[in-house]
């Protein structure tokens, strides 16, 4: 399986709906892991350099936030750490095929 962009390991405030991190797959996982979750043959992303090539768009002026954790403006503390979701959560026992992601809503 290709990616066209690079894994997405933060939260976007600027339209894709997750509140935060844990909710990532990419989030402390290595592209083996998630490739195993997935149940693929093999997984590839595209670089983030690899993709900022490809546009038109200089690097200080493309967000790129989701991919990398830089954001173009100052986001409140609350946003960051997913404060506006509840405060414990209820893990449901799945089987994964060969990957182990179990352990992702409590990730930061």
């Amino acid at each position: 399986m290709r990616i066209s962009s690079p894994p997405v390991k933060w939260p976007c405030f600027y339209g894709i709906d997750f509140a935060s991190r844990a909710e990532l797959i990419a989030n402390g996982l290595t592209v083996d892991d998630i490739r195993a979750s997935i149940g693929a043959d093999s997984l590839s992303y595209v670089s983030l350099e690899e993709l900022i090539d490809a546009t038109t768009i200089k690097k200080d002026h493309l967000c790129r936030a989701c991919f990398d954790g830089v954001y173009p403006v100052e986001i409140p503390e609350p946003a960051l750490t997913a404060k506006n979701t509840p405060e414990t959560t209820t893990l449901v026992d799945i089987d994964l095929v060969g990957g182990d992601a179990s352990d992702a809503l409590s990730r930061p």
